[in-house]
């Protein structure tokens, strides 16, 4: 009995070595069941159980190896200071956003104006609207360092964020667009090959953690960086709004009036959602702006 336990547990937890030997054959192995024409059966069936069987032992090995990891990150200067500070880590995301969406920008209105796609032009406004909206925070943010009393700071943060809820409605109406030319031009996004499958989980990765971080960052005791939270859930929407249409172009039935009100119906819901979000962004700055005077006040009679 402990001889099979023993085996069982050796092929439970191969060798480091070993694992990257199956890892890389079971690629291979995979690639050619998938893109080979005339892949016999037996080997398909082979790459699939060596697949799982790697998949397994993979997983097993996984907590140890997210401890090693998570000890060699705390133990780094760098790291630890990146997974620690809350802050910094924003502060990252929405310089690097900034940087992203300039590019993206410019790389659209180019484009467009090669090709003479109002989808091109679309997006480009909608990218042009997102880097208004990162650099005006990025300027606040700035500005924000210089001040000394904290009720600046605070005044300048909600006025930033009541800035952005306004663009976050032109936002929309640039969305709007790029919904209208999809339904009436019934667009198509095609991806090609497994490059879909990549998106989507990267897509559905983004609303989770802009979900997570909306909600972590939902009052506003510091503005700029709530903005921050609620643009990145505008941006996941959309994304996620793209990546219908690409879904229906790679496996719709090819029914054109379906995929048009399925992706109109997602568009008007993305829409919805992104307009209320403004809303509530400039009613609760208006409360925080009343609510601030209430104890300016309170504080000049006492």
């Amino acid at each position: 009995m402990d001889k099979w336990k023993k085996i069982f547990w050796k092929c439970l937890f191969p060798k480091t070595f070993l694992i990257f030997l199956l890892f890389n054959a079971s690629f291979i192995l995979l690639m050619y069941a998938f893109l080979g024409e005339k892949c016999p059966d037996a080997v398909a069936y082979f790459s699939y159980t060596l697949s799982a069987y790697t998949l397994v032992t993979v997983c097993v090995r996984m907590p140890k190896i997210i401890k090693k990891i998570n000890v060699f990150l705390h133990t780094n200067k760098y790291t630890n200071t990146l997974l620690t500070e809350k802050e910094l880590r924003i502060r990252i995301s929405l310089y690097g956003g900034l940087a992203v969406n300039i590019c993206f920008a410019i790389f659209k209105v180019v484009m467009g104006a090669l090709y003479q796609s109002k989808w091109l032009f679309a997006m480009a406004g909608y990218n042009t609207i997102l880097s208004i909206m990162r650099f005006l925070l990025v300027y606040r943010d700035q500005t924000e360092k210089k001040l000394e009393s904290d009720y600046e700071k605070r005044v300048r943060g909600l006025h930033s964020y009541k800035v952005c809820g306004w663009l976050m409605l032109l936002l929309n109406i640039a969305i709007s667009v790029i919904v209208v030319i999809v339904v009436l031009d019934n667009h198509s996004i095609d991806y090609p090959g497994f490059m879909i499958y990549a998106i989507a989980a990267f897509t559905f990765y983004c609303l989770t953690m802009a979900i997570i971080n909306m909600v972590k960052y939902w009052h506003r005791h510091h503005p700029v960086f709530a903005a921050v939270k609620r643009i990145g859930m505008a941006k996941a929407l959309v994304s996620i709004f793209t990546l219908q249409v690409a879904m229906l172009t790679q496996f719709g039935n090819n029914n054109g009036l379906n995929m048009q009100m399925a992706n109109g119906a997602t568009g008007t819901a993305v829409c919805v959602i992104i307009t209320v979000m403004a809303v509530l962004m400039l009613t609760g700055v208006k409360q925080d702006y009343q609510l601030m005077n209430q104890e300016s006040e309170v504080e000049e009679n006492e």
